[in-house]
């Protein structure tokens, strides 16, 4: 289905800029701190579009605004409290509205679940209940932790680095399945990488380092049913990792270019604002919208809000 208004070319470049500068961002701070953990990067991708929160119009008389909006999950404080683990379907909501003279003409949803690769030297490391019971007392480090954070320490991307928190079985593995089964809605990983693999970093860093060169992989988006269909003949427990996605990943993602999944600013430029992906919600009280953006019980931690209005 196209797009209810045609999108001059002047938009959308803007906004494959904001997008790209938003991919640059967040994998410049991975290539830079390998240890960076979903969350903070997660925060960085939200905060990244502070600086174009306001409306901003256009000679051809469009207007498009892009707003934000962070929650937090709530996955940790349900373990504190001794109730069942819950975990998001997503981590990022992109609701695009598209309007002609202030009007709404129609209402767009991409789920977006985020998981980094992981440098060869780490272990599976992101937030437990245990840190949020501990608080900032966690900053207080002993002088034998000190040490240990102090010493040269080597962090590597190579092919073979995985996405150790993508785990094939375990529980949100299968939620996002049967999400999308019953709701009808398709959920895409938002892969962080760094700039570029092979890539190193050695701590404790001895400058301000910035990402070299241009950002060849970055953030990448995909369909998350492509990839559980690179998993389906691993046992449960396995990861993906890079190689398997340039490798194994169907349909568009032979391609080149698209090997490691689509681009950013590609996934919402060329797919989602064309219509080709995400859902398109029958209604404002669409009932597959109002489950992801109006509960906060709901499976999303924060959300992303694009709206663009034809003169």
């Amino acid at each position: 289905m196209a797009p209810p208004v045609p999108i001059p070319v002047d938009v959308l470049n803007w906004l494959r800029d904001q997008f790209k500068g938003c991919n640059e961002h967040v994998s410049a701070l991975l290539s830079r701190v390998p240890t960076t953990h979903e969350p903070n990067l997660d925060m960085a991708f939200i905060e990244h579009f502070a600086g174009v929160s306001a409306p901003v119009q256009f000679p051809s008389g469009w207007v498009v605004e892009l707003s934000t909006h962070f929650l937090g999950g709530g996955r940790h404080f349900s373990e504190m409290l001794g109730m069942p683990p819950r975990w998001e379907i997503a981590d990022i909501g992109f609701l695009v509205l598209f309007r002609q003279g202030g009007q709404l003409l129609r209402s767009k949803v991409a789920l977006l679940q985020s998981k980094r690769l992981y440098a060869d030297e780490l272990d599976w490391d992101e937030d437990n209940p245990l840190d949020y019971m501990v608080g900032f007392r966690r900053l207080y480090r002993g002088d034998e932790e000190w040490s240990n954070v102090v010493g040269p320490r080597r962090f590597g991307f190579t092919e073979q680095s995985q996405y150790k928190a993508l785990v094939k079985g375990v529980q949100q593995y299968s939620g996002i399945a049967s999400y999308e089964t019953q709701r009808g809605i398709p959920v895409y990983y938002l892969l962080y990488n760094p700039w570029q693999v092979p890539h190193s970093v050695v701590f404790p860093l001895t400058a301000a380092p910035q990402a070299a060169g241009t950002c060849d992989l970055g953030c990448r988006v995909v369909p998350s049913s492509d990839v559980r269909s690179v998993l389906a003949d691993r046992p449960d427990g396995s990861s993906p990792s890079l190689d398997d996605l340039r490798r194994f990943l169907p349909g568009p993602f032979t391609r080149d270019e698209h090997q490691s999944g689509w681009r950013l600013e590609h996934f919402v430029v060329d797919l989602l604002l064309d219509c080709q992906a995400g859902h398109i919600a029958e209604s404002p009280n669409d009932s597959g919208l109002n489950y992801i953006f109006n509960r906060r019980s709901g499976p999303i931690s924060a959300a992303v809000a694009l709206t663009i209005d034809a003169p």
